[in-house]
């Protein structure tokens, strides 16, 4: 087993657009903030860490470590674009909303929750649809799925 090496050129943060800083400077590089998302593992105390070969460095994640980017409808699938650059399909019985009506999801085989970001909120509102409770549901391929909603902020 290799040793890890814990990194120490200060502190990394994932805001909740999914955006990445050090040391309060927004990292840009579009391949380099795509390798941090994918990089990215609970600590096992409840946050997180970036791991990137043997080296590992803590993450003050702001929200939710992965974002939801960009919803496309494929196949009467939902498929999801998040900010590590992977694509991968709704599972859409993990749809809630929370007080502050921000949306999240589910995913990384709903193991982490998703924030979604607007332009994927409203791409996904496009399928929006009140049921005769007064709730809402996504109609996806003919099927309706239910918004849970939270009574607490955050995903």
């Amino acid at each position: 087993m290799k040793p890890e090496f814990k990194y120490e050129a200060g502190q990394f943060f994932l805001d909740k657009e999914g955006r990445w800083f050090h040391e309060g400077v927004e990292i840009t590089h579009k391949l380099t903030c795509e390798l941090f998302s994918r990089s990215l593992h609970p600590d096992g105390a409840g946050g997180w860490k970036l791991v990137v070969g043997l080296e590992w460095a803590p993450v003050t994640v702001e929200d939710t470590p992965y974002v939801v980017r960009q919803v496309n409808f494929e196949n009467e699938k939902a498929i999801l674009s998040l900010n590590d650059g992977a694509e991968e399909e709704l599972c859409e019985a993990t749809l809630r909303q929370n007080a502050d009506n921000v949306l999240y999801c589910d995913v990384k085989e709903c193991r982490f929750p998703a924030r979604f970001l607007r332009p994927a909120y409203y791409q996904l509102m496009e399928r929006l649809t009140e049921c005769e409770d007064g709730s809402f549901a996504v109609d996806i391929n003919g099927r309706l799925w239910p918004i849970r909603l939270e009574t607490q902020p955050g995903g």
